[in-house]
Order: C-alpha cells, then sequence, then structure tokens
C-alpha cells in the first residue's frame, strides 16, 4: 500500500522568524515530522513541501523528499493548509504518476507526535469504514461558558448558560490538535477537502503530549517539557503517574 506523509513547512512566519528552521532542543523543528514518518512501519513516501531552499536542504539531509519548491500563491500567509495538499498531491501524480493511498499530514509545529501515533492512526483507518482519522484531546476551556463580545458588552455564549455551573455537567467535546491528520486518497479526491463525512477520531494516551508551536513562549514551553518533563514526574510528586 502507497502511505505518504506530506510536511508543509512553509518559509515565512509572522509569530516567529523563521519558524520550521528554529531549534528545539538541538533540532530544526521541520526535522521533528521527518524523524516521525522515519520511524513509520507504514510510511514509505516522506514529501516537504516548501517554498523555502534553506528548509528544503535541511528536510533532504534528514531524509525526506522534497521534489518542488512551492509556487508562491501557496506560500502567503493566508494559502490554506488544503491548496497545498491538492498541489502537492496533484504534482506527484503529474509529474511521477504517483497515487498514494493513503495521505498523512504532520507539521514542524507539533513536535510532540510520535511514530506510535502515527501508526496507530494509519491502522485505525485501515480497519474501519471511515474517510479521516483526527487525532483529537477533550476540550480544556469549555465553550458552553463563553461569551460573546457584543457592542462593548459581554453575552452569554448559550441561552442555557446558567445551566451549565459545574465541569461535570459539561457535554463531552473534542477539540482536533493538529498534530496528524490520516485520510483515504480517494475520499479526499471525492470530496475535495480533508474533513470528509465520516471522521474516526485518535485519542492519545495518558502519557502522549500535543502542543502547537505558535509563539516564542510556546517554543520556550516545548523545550523545557523535552528536557525535563521526564525527569519531573520520576519525582516524589508524581510517584503514581
Amino acid at each position: 500500500m502507497k502511505i505518504v506523509t506530506i510536511i508543509p513547512a512553509r518559509a515565512g512566519s509572522k509569530g516567529i522568524l523563521h519558524k520550521n528552521l528554529q531549534k528545539l532542543n538541538y533540532k530544526h523543528l521541520i526535522q521533528y515530522p521527518i524523524e516521525c514518518a522515519k520511524n513509520s512501519k507504514f510510511v514509505n513516501r516522506i514529501i516537504v513541501s516548501t517554498d523555502g531552499e534553506k528548509i528544503a536542504n535541511v528536510a533532504k539531509k534528514s531524509g525526506a523528499e522534497v521534489p518542488f519548491l512551492r509556487p508562491k500563491k501557496y506560500s502567503h500567509s493566508k494559502a490554506s493548509q488544503l491548496d497545498v495538499i491538492i498541489h502537492a498531491l496533484d504534482y506527484l501524480e503529474k509529474n511521477e504518476s504517483y497515487v498514494p493511498d493513503i495521505v498523512t499530514i504532520l507539521h514542524p509545529t507539533n513536535p510532540f507526535t510520535t511514530s506510535n501515533l502515527l501508526d496507530r492512526s494509519i491502522t485505525k483507518l485501515k480497519n474501519s469504514k471511515t474517510d479521516l482519522v483526527l487525532g483529537v484531546m477533550p476540550v480544556k476551556t469549555h465553550p458552553f461558558r463563553s461569551f460573546w463580545h457584543k457592542s462593548n458588552l459581554l453575552k452569554k455564549f448559550t441561552s442555557d448558560f446558567d445551566k451549565y455551573y459545574q465541569r461535570q455537567l459539561f457535554p463531552p467535546l473534542y477539540f482536533p490538535t493538529g498534530d496528524i491528520y490520516t485520510f483515504w486518497n480517494k475520499s479526499f479526491k471525492k470530496y475535495g477537502k480533508v474533513f470528509c463525512p465520516k471522521i474516526t477520531p485518535l485519542f492519545y494516551k495518558k502519557d502522549e503530549i500535543s502542543m502547537t508551536i505558535d509563539t516564542p513562549f510556546d517554543l520556550f514551553q516545548c523545550e523545557m517539557i523535552m528536557k525535563n518533563w521526564k525527569s519531573f514526574k520520576k519525582s516524589k510528586k508524581f510517584k503514581n503517574y
């Protein structure tokens, strides 16, 4: 089965300058998804979609393919991930006659994604009658306790706002972590989007971490976690973790 990992890695960034080349625990961010896919039992191609030559060079040295430099129209801040995926798959089909069965999307800004998580998503897709396997976690701040800001006043998000006075009363909701998307290419072609009708959740295990790097503080937090979390867990405070 042809299984490809596509890694979008734009050269420009507003939150952090040259974000995908920033170092995290002595590695460039672009190296993390590449190593994740390289250690997968199922992925047999790794494609980095970038408009930056420096990113391309690091990606190639790390074991990924960079068969093209992404055109400018797909490289600005408002370009959608959907356009990037369509461009990559179209390029591979037109120039190499390569049509994958399964596509996985990983991101340099999610450095804690593991090959185990990736392989679980692929296995789950193979074994279920679904279009997409999506990594999700329970929401930490439930939207039912949120407010709209209208006319300089705060308006309750829901009409039954007061009903949910305890956290235990909230209906369970989940948000996509952004770490991993695994889908059938035939479903993607049929519906023209990643979020196809049938989506299966991929729940994280207790010790699996999900973080997205958008700001320098996010980068700092990830650095601290990578360097200190394992030893901190072994401390007396977390004896039964």
